[in-house]
Parts: structure tokens; sequence; C-alpha cells
């Protein structure tokens, strides 16, 4: 058996307008100047918390102020999420012809486990994931990792039979962290030159093309 890993955020969800949009909300409601979308592509690092930093003027960039903007973003966000959050267009035709050629497929995210689940059932009703992992409540934060390693023994599956599928620098470090293939797609937070630094051992613009690596190589 094959097994492809997917982050969740940026990769199979676009996250991006709820996530620029709330934080130029905050960032507003404060004080601080606002920046265009498009600027949120270098602003995303792994978690919120790093966006809002990235985001505000580095002199204001105190653990106080953080804090604040962090508490007044989370409620903004999970109200904007529920308009802007949507499937990138052809993620879910990917899924299906992937479980039809039959590759096992799961998700792997850094968010609370708590969270994936919902998510997914909301945006993927017509999916069956084979594994869906992230960080426990109550439990130190695993290392991304981890969370592969994870996913491998619960299918008992080795890293050889395993690709990772991210949009971050973030997400090729974990795979090459778990010894496993790292492919790289561009339509999500990052830009193919910080993939490539970070040693995407393939970089796609389009879902389609990734039936081209896993299947016919």
């Amino acid at each position: 058996m094959k097994l492809i890993i997917f982050d969740l955020d940026g990769t199979l969800l676009d996250t991006l307008q709820d996530l620029g949009e709330s934080c130029n909300t905050i960032l507003g409601q404060f004080g601080y100047p606002t920046h265009p979308l498009e600027s949120y592509k270098k602003f995303v690092g792994n978690g919120v918390r790093m966006l809002i930093e990235r985001a505000l003027p580095t002199e204001a960039r105190t653990e106080d102020t953080i804090t604040r903007l962090l508490l007044a973003f989370k409620k903004r966000y999970e109200e904007q999420t529920e308009s802007c959050t949507k499937p990138y267009t052809g993620i879910i035709p990917l899924l299906q012809t992937l479980q039809s050629s039959g590759y096992l497929i799961s998700i792997a995210s850094n968010k609370y486990h708590e969270a994936v689940i919902p998510l997914v059932k909301k945006y993927f009703p017509e999916i069956s994931f084979d594994v869906l992992l992230g960080h426990r409540t109550g439990h130190p934060p695993k290392p991304d990792a981890d969370i592969v390693f994870e996913t491998l023994r619960m299918l008992n599956l080795q890293p050889s039979d395993c690709w990772y599928v991210g949009d971050s620098s973030v997400d090729m470090d974990t795979a090459h962290n778990a010894g496993v293939r790292a492919i790289g797609v561009t339509w999500g937070f990052r830009d193919e030159e910080e993939l490539r630094l970070h040693g995407a051992d393939y970089i796609i613009h389009e879902p389609q093309q990734l039936l081209d690596i896993v299947i016919k190589r």
C-alpha cells in the first residue's frame, strides 16, 4: 500500500483570505497598519501567533501586544472562516482519484485534533480519510514529524511508502524529518523558491500534477 499525507491549511483548504482579512481587521482595530492580502503569503508561519508577529510593525512586537491581538484574532477568524474558507479547485477530484487508484490518504495537521475533525467533515464530506491527526488538547505539542510517524504506525507502513504534500517550508522540513518524500504545492502560502530551498523533492502548480508523480513514477 502507498500513503499520501496532506497538510490541511494552504494545501487542501484555501485559508489565506480569511487569515489575511481577519488579521487586517484586528490590526486596524488596534491602530496598526494593514497589508495587501498577497503579503500574507510571506507572513504565515507555523501558527497564527507567527502570522500576527510578522504582520505587526517591528517596534510593536512585544509579548503583551502579540497576546492581546492573538486573543482578538481568534474570535474574528472563527467568524470569518465560515464565509471564506473552501477547498482549493481540483482538490476533491484529486482525492477521489487517489482513493480509486488504491492510495491511502491522510491528514497530518498542526491544528488541534478537535479542530481537524469538524473541518474535514464540513469541507470533505465525500472523502473518507484513512487517518486524521492533529495535536491533542492537554498534551504537549508534538513535532510535526511525530504526527507523520504516528500515522505510519497506525497504518503499519514504512517511510518509503509515503509522500507528504504541503505548501510551506515547515511542511518540507516535516517531510524530511520524518524521512518521507516531500511534494511542495505553490497554490498555498509559499513560493517555489522557498519550497525548493527547504528540500522539496517535487514542486507542483496544480493538483492534477500530483497524479503524474505518485502514480506514474
